[in-house]
């Protein structure tokens, strides 16, 4: 029960990893505000969990959203101790495209959720920290395409690059509040419905060196040490929990194929 008597706030967290990290950390004692915009998923788990538990219906990406998230979470529970930014944006027609494709609204709509709704909830939840003054902890949530690109994926991966260096940043300037700021970085989870390359599954030994994808309990598990005061003179990293992808260079012999059409140029 390292989390007793803490509450957290945890965005994205009615469904997959964000729900792993709402169920670990009630576990560790801590009482939970699921913030999504599935608030029937969010509704359900809160009643799993008990009176230690709240859903919110959140857009992230409203700043007047976040602010009533966080009157609802101090109304609920007087105060907030850890925040885990993990609402994300990415699966959606026009998302998962070559860049040469990658429309206005995609950009607007994961950099309004996955950065902007970081910044939103960071800045809401760490102005609460510095008041109360006993400190606090806010973890984000990244993904290996931050160091490491994915094809098509340009929007989000240029979002979660920017996660990671607003982790750093808040770091420095939040340590002299005792608001410690980090990044867990995920690889593939069993809820991201595989690993796959362009249409066709890679089975998780030809790319995962402990040959299986991960758990949302796994990611949970590093926000649960994070959150604690285990990890009390931890600031500004970041934790791949990966099972080895980032460490290795290999990469599975597949041909990536883009029909440019009209883009490529032709002779004149």
């Amino acid at each position: 029960m390292r989390l007793s008597g803490k509450t957290a706030v945890v965005t994205g967290g009615a469904n997959g990893i964000g729900a792993g990290c709402v169920r670990r950390l009630a576990s560790e004692g801590a009482n939970v505000v699921i913030a999504d915009m599935d608030d029937a998923s969010g509704n359900a788990l809160a009643v799993e969990l008990g009176a230690a538990a709240l859903s919110v219906r959140t857009d992230v990406s409203r700043r007047y959203a976040v602010e009533a998230l966080f009157e609802a979470t101090l109304a609920a529970f007087g105060a907030v101790d850890i925040l885990v930014n993990n609402a994300a944006f990415v699966h959606q027609s026009g998302v998962i495209t070559n860049f040469l494709e990658y429309s206005e609204e995609a950009w607007q709509r994961t950099l309004g959720v996955n950065l902007s709704g970081m910044f939103y909830c960071s800045q809401t939840a760490a102005r609460l920290m510095a008041r109360r003054g006993e400190g606090g902890v806010i973890i984000n949530i990244s993904s290996g395409g931050a160091s490491r690109a994915h094809r098509q994926m340009f929007g989000y991966d240029t979002s979660k690059g920017g996660i990671e260096a607003a982790t750093r940043v808040m770091a420095l300037d939040l340590a002299p509040l005792n608001i410690r700021v980090n990044t867990v970085v995920p690889g593939s989870v069993r809820v991201d419905h595989g690993t796959f390359v362009g249409d066709s599954p890679i089975p998780p030994a030809d790319v995962i060196p402990l040959e299986r994808q991960g758990e949302p309990e796994d990611i949970a598990a590093a926000v649960a040490f994070l959150a604690s005061d285990d990890a009390a003179y931890i600031t500004g990293s970041r934790i791949f929990v990966d099972g080895g992808m980032d460490a290795q260079l290999r990469t599975p012999s597949v041909d990536f194929r883009y029909d440019f059409g009209g883009w490529r140029g032709s002779p004149s």
